[in-house]
């Protein structure tokens, strides 16, 4: 099997900062947030097709994968070398991340 380097977009980034933060200020175990989310990208970086297709993206192949812990979806694209993050996002909300190719 072979592993991908996992890359995040600036999206990705500013989602991921936004909600260890709020992980961290309102939750009782801070660490579950990065548990949860190392755990994701090392799945997909070995078996990115591990992920759910997510149909209603107007990026080709995006796929998703959710992190029960902390209810959220990493949602990614990959190719044979890179698996690129694009959002992670509340499973809950009522809306889809914006992804833009």
């Amino acid at each position: 099997m072979k592993q991908r380097h996992v890359r995040f977009t600036r999206t990705a980034q500013r989602h991921v900062a936004q909600d260890r933060a709020w992980w961290l200020e309102n939750r009782d175990y801070p660490e579950v947030f990065v548990e949860e989310l190392e755990q994701a990208l090392k799945v997909v970086a070995v078996l990115p097709g591990a992920g759910t297709p997510y149909a209603k993206s107007p990026i080709p192949g995006v796929r998703r994968v959710y992190l029960r812990r902390v209810a959220l979806h990493l949602y990614y694209t990959f190719d044979d070398d890179v698996v690129l993050v694009r959002a992670l996002w509340g499973a809950r909300r009522e809306r889809s991340p914006q992804l833009v190719p």
